[in-house]
This record gives structure tokens, C-alpha cells and sequence, in this order.
């Protein structure tokens, strides 16, 4: 494995702990400073999930676009 693709995992999995604190923000009693910057915190999430996805390769986008492709087939959508 390439130290880019490493670093490309490190960062989508950091990515998904940003994301994993979306259950935890609305129980904690924070201010409005501190709620923005949880939420900006959630938009650098997404930056650094997609920069993650590009360092790691191919393959990984693959990977992505097919669970897309199932997410859409079990949503009832028509898929065009």
C-alpha cells in the first residue's frame, strides 16, 4: 500500500469521527460559538472525506459509486 493511499484512509476514517459527533452535539449544552464551529467542523468533515477518497485511489471511488448505485435500487427511485 502507497503512503498516500494510507493517508487517503486516515483521512476518511478521521472524516467519519467528525461525522459520528452529529449525535452527540445536540445533547451537549453548548453555546452558540461552539455550535457553529461543531458545524463548521462538519463541512471540513466533508472536504477531508472527499480529499481522503482522491489520495486512496480508484478502486475506493469504485467502491463508493457502487454502494451509491444499491442505495438508489432500495430507495424505490427509478435509477436513469
Amino acid at each position: 500500500m502507497k503512503k498516500g493511499q494510507l493517508i487517503g484512509f486516515a483521512l476518511i476514517i478521521l472524516s467519519w469521527i467528525f461525522w459520528g459527533l452529529v449525535f452527540i452535539v445536540p445533547f451537549l449544552k453548548l453555546g452558540i460559538k461552539t455550535t457553529t464551529l461543531a458545524v463548521t467542523l462538519l463541512l471540513i468533515a466533508t472536504n477531508i472525506f472527499w480529499l481522503g477518497v482522491f489520495l486512496s485511489g480508484k478502486e475506493v471511488l469504485a467502491k463508493f459509486q457502487i454502494m451509491q448505485k444499491i442505495k438508489i435500487l432500495f430507495s424505490g427511485k427509478n435509477p436513469k
